[in-house]
């Protein structure tokens, strides 16, 4: 029997029976157009035939420092940027703002969602949970499904969880959206190309020179305060 695929890999298709294309994040975008620069401009400073062989390996090696700073700068804002939009998604897929906004007794609004937390947090089978689901969705009780939505999530019911999106949209967006981040971050092969869009390869002219000796190549001034 084929092993059940957690909830994690099925985060990267999320919905099942829709396709979800993952478009480049600003950071990402960004990290292409710096390696762009970076071969461009390896290629004018390699070309340029009347440059002395010492002068092209002190600008290669400015050029290197800038792009790897670059880079790295690039990769800390994606994951601070992950880091901060996945908490956004997950107190708006399964935190209970909304509900507490719009009640006038915010008491007793906050005893319902308790007790539906402690009921869901009881539901110890698939199957009870898709009844219970089912229940609460006929009894239009959306403080109770979001409990069990939020059980599903967490206990990898996935055809419960597949039934709690469809009939949600716009969770089931943000389902996406966390989704896209959680396999960015937790995939091995996406990570790795994650990894590789911040990553600069040395050139040849300094293969074998330290990245201590690089930037003190690039900026001596620097290197010698």
């Amino acid at each position: 029997m084929a092993a059940k695929p957690s909830l994690g890999h099925m985060m990267s298709d999320l919905i099942r029976s829709q396709a979800h294309v993952q478009q480049p994040t600003k950071q990402q975008q960004a990290s292409s157009q710096v390696h762009d620069l970076y071969k461009r401009g390896l290629r004018n400073i390699r070309g340029d035939r009347n440059m002395h062989p010492d002068r092209k390996r002190v600008e290669i090696a400015e050029l290197y420092a800038t792009t790897r700073a670059a880079l790295d700068k690039l990769r800390t804002e994606q994951t601070q940027q992950d880091q901060t939009d996945m908490a956004k998604l997950e107190r708006k897929m399964w935190g209970y703002d909304d509900v507490r906004a719009t009640a006038i007794d915010k008491a007793a609004v906050d005893h319902t969602i308790r007790d539906a937390q402690d009921r869901a947090a009881k539901l110890t089978k698939p199957e009870q949970a898709a009844q219970a689901l089912a229940r609460a969705e006929q009894a239009g009780d959306h403080i109770l499904a979001r409990a069990i939505g939020k059980r599903a999530h967490d206990q990898d019911w996935g055809d419960v969880l597949h039934d709690y999106l469809s009939t949600r949209p716009r969770t089931a967006d943000d389902y996406q959206q966390a989704g896209t981040i959680w396999h960015r971050n937790n995939s091995t092969q996406a990570r790795m190309q994650h990894h590789m869009q911040y990553v600069v390869h040395k050139p040849d002219e300094l293969r074998g020179t330290s990245d201590g000796d690089i930037e003190a190549m690039a900026d001596p001034q620097e290197s010698a305060a």
